[in-house]
């Protein structure tokens, strides 16, 4: 009986050890699982915080997206906006245009008959003959329209009688020759030295004139104004005068 006893409490103690050396093994596999759990539940932690971050990042950008589209969407609708304003101030322009140009071009044509050369004159003098033959030969050539001729012939005249009884006409009509060749400059010059040189002459308000239109078609305005007034002080019942009033009223009206 005693050994019966014995044998069962040694018995007892090796299921026991046994017991405990599978939960040993069953602990590890336990433990393990879990760790296994934890870094996957840690891995999805991870995965979802940036999940989430790429989320609220994509919802930024969509809204930045959405807010730059909305910009873009009404700089285009001003900018179709001024397109129309512009395109009907141009078109008002144009138009504007056509009307000034067609009112310059009425100016112009006038100017261009203004400036046309005068038809000379006989003149009678009291230089010598030589003078008088030198200038009837000058005067023949710029009547024919040999203008070159013409320049020529006066500019000796002038230099071999610079104080001679033709020269204020000289002068003149060299001044009439260059406006004929178009050369305004020079023909200005010609003018200005005969009206400042010869205030007696019987070509002083012509000269005026025709140096207040040359002044105008360079479009020296303030020089033509003053070149006409002067003309209208001093030789005011002339009819230079007179054409002098109306160019004077069309240089006010084209500005």
């Amino acid at each position: 009986m005693a050994a019966f006893a014995v044998c069962l409490i040694l018995t007892g103690c090796v299921v026991d050890k046994k017991e405990v050396e599978s939960w040993q093994q069953d602990k590890q596999l336990v433990m393990q699982s879990v760790e296994q759990l934890q870094a996957q539940q840690k891995q999805m932690l991870e995965r979802l915080s940036l999940a989430e971050t790429q989320l609220a990042d994509q919802k930024t950008a969509s809204m930045q997206q959405h807010a730059a589209y909305a910009s873009q969407k009404e700089q285009i609708a001003q900018l179709k906006y001024s397109l129309r304003r512009l395109q009907k101030t141009t078109a008002k322009l144009n138009e504007s245009r056509k009307i000034t140009k067609l009112k310059l071009d009425k100016k112009i044509e006038k100017i261009a008959q203004a400036i046309k050369p005068a038809e000379p004159v006989e003149i009678t003098g009291s230089g010598g003959e030589d003078e008088k033959d030198h200038y009837t030969a000058a005067y023949l050539a710029l009547k024919s329209g040999r203008y070159e001729e013409a320049i020529e012939k006066f500019r000796e005249l002038l230099k071999t009688q610079p104080n001679g009884a033709y020269s204020d006409q000289a002068y003149y009509w060299l001044g009439e020759s260059y406006l004929a060749q178009n050369n305004i400059p020079r023909a200005i010059g010609n003018f200005e030295w005969m009206v400042s040189n010869y205030p007696e002459s019987t070509k002083h308000a012509v000269a005026l004139l025709r140096l207040g239109i040359a002044y105008q078609s360079q479009g020296r305005i303030t020089e033509a104004r003053n070149s006409l007034q002067r003309l209208i002080k001093t030789h005011g019942d002339s009819p230079s005068a007179e054409e002098a009033r109306v160019l004077l009223q069309s240089i006010s009206e084209a500005q």
